[in-house]
């Protein structure tokens, strides 16, 4: 057993929620997965207590001629360990570059839908080399406070609250407890290949450690832990200021008013960058906010120009009028034809958690009266804009229904929303969190 694992668990596992101990886990077939697949199976039979009902997903992504065979032998594993395990293959085909990313965003894509669709929790095998490595790629990339304070433990991600257990064990505890238990696992030569920025990240980490700093793994982790602290100091700042001056619309659009940008960028660039950069991920669905220079010089062409109109940046549209800076989604990149099932989640362009309890088809609105807008709405003079962005249904027997349209925090837990009317769109708020 790699030491404190139970006791460090059981902690996550009391932060938990409602006492939901439903969860998938991602199960790679590799070392970190299949360590912690057999750690939470000593967890499980020493700790009935929390009456835990895990299920290993393995997701197959076709990328090398031995994946399903490895996939099925993983399988075989799991079930004699007493788990029911699934296979999900990745049916789209891979693109002609960067691969890992791909794979990546598909393996996660359906592991959150699974969770979301079972009420479940999803449980990944990050650990702290992981966590190392991805802080010092972003720290060559530049990014900001947000990106520096690394992965969380436990997190809430468009509703589905993700737990990573061993992202405080290096790598050398995780090897050697799979060596000591004999478990079998799975190389994937990819993660050998320096063609990868994480494999060259890797290595390029252990020279630093063998030649010139010791201590870069910790100092860096100790780095992020600060970073973290800090963020949330910095989000209860932001949070108290943005309810006050940010207002969001349910249809996927934000205004906020120019003075008030404007006098706080002479204080603060960092908040005006963090502002502008949270409402463009928010309203133009990305995963993550557009670098930082890039928003700083949004904002000062908005301020500094004399006659602003219209700017575009991360597919959102950024217009001036009456005194307001209003943020929209561009009507383009936008893929409506998407096959829903009732009483299954979707996410659409990033920005829409779909709920519906009738089975049918997203579609591009053919009318932009999606609700009563009067001209008393802050939205009023770009609802059609706004309306053109969202999809409305086309049930199985071809009647067309509008969505109810609400807002959900991106730290709120799906399964704890209303869900009460036939097709909702629920727009994730990530600015606010």
């Amino acid at each position: 057993m790699i030491s404190n694992f139970e006791i460090y668990f059981a902690e996550i596992l009391k932060k938990i929620k409602n006492n939901n101990y439903k969860f998938i886990l991602g199960l790679s077939g590799g070392m970190d997965s299949m360590a912690l697949l057999y750690l939470l199976k000593n967890f499980i039979e020493t700790n009935k207590q929390f009456k835990i009902n895990l299920i290993p997903i393995i997701i197959d992504h076709g990328l090398r001629s031995v994946s399903s065979r490895e996939a099925l032998k993983v399988k075989k594993i799991s079930q004699i360990l007493g788990f029911n395990a699934q296979i999900k293959k990745i049916k789209e085909c891979k693109p002609n570059g960067n691969i890992q990313n791909w794979a990546r965003k598909q393996r996660r894509d359906i592991l959150f839908q699974i969770s979301t669709d079972l009420a479940a929790n999803l449980i990944l095998a990050h650990h702290f080399d992981d966590q190392v490595e991805t802080i010092f790629m972003r720290l060559l990339k530049d990014s900001a406070i947000d990106g520096l304070s690394g992965m969380s433990e436990i997190i809430n991600w468009n509703g589905v609250v993700i737990l990573r257990p061993l992202i405080f064990f290096k790598k050398k505890q995780i090897k050697k407890y799979v060596i000591n238990n004999n478990i079998t696992y799975f190389k994937d030569n990819s993660n050998c290949d320096i063609k990868y920025e994480r494999v060259k990240t890797r290595i390029f980490l252990k020279l630093i450690e063998k030649n010139v700093w010791p201590n870069i793994s910790d100092d860096i982790n100790y780095f992020s832990n600060l970073n973290s602290n800090l963020l949330k100091k910095i989000i209860f700042i932001f949070n108290k200021w943005g309810k006050k001056n940010i207002l969001i619309y349910k249809g996927g659009a934000v205004r906020i008013k120019f003075e008030v940008l404007k006098n706080f960028l002479n204080n603060s660039q960092f908040f005006s960058i963090r502002i502008i950069g949270k409402i463009i991920q928010t309203v133009g669905g990305k995963e993550y906010p557009p670098k930082r220079k890039k928003t700083f010089e949004l904002i000062s062409s908005i301020i500094n120009k004399k006659q602003f109109h219209k700017k575009c940046l991360g597919n959102v549209c950024i217009a001036l009028s009456n005194g307001y800076l209003y943020f929209f989604r561009e009507n383009r990149n936008l893929s409506f034809d998407i096959n829903i099932k009732k009483n299954t989640c979707y996410i659409f362009d990033g920005r829409f958690l779909v709920f519906s309890t009738i089975s049918g088809k997203l579609i591009k609105s053919n009318n932009s009266n999606l609700s009563s807008i009067t001209y008393k709405n802050p939205f009023y003079k770009y609802i059609n804009q706004i309306n053109n962005t969202i999809p409305y249904l086309q049930t199985l027997e071809g009647k067309t229904l509008k969505p109810h349209l609400s807002i959900i925090n991106q730290n709120s837990n799906f399964n704890d929303s209303h869900k009460n009317e036939r097709f909702n769109l629920y727009l994730i708020d990530r600015i606010l969190v």
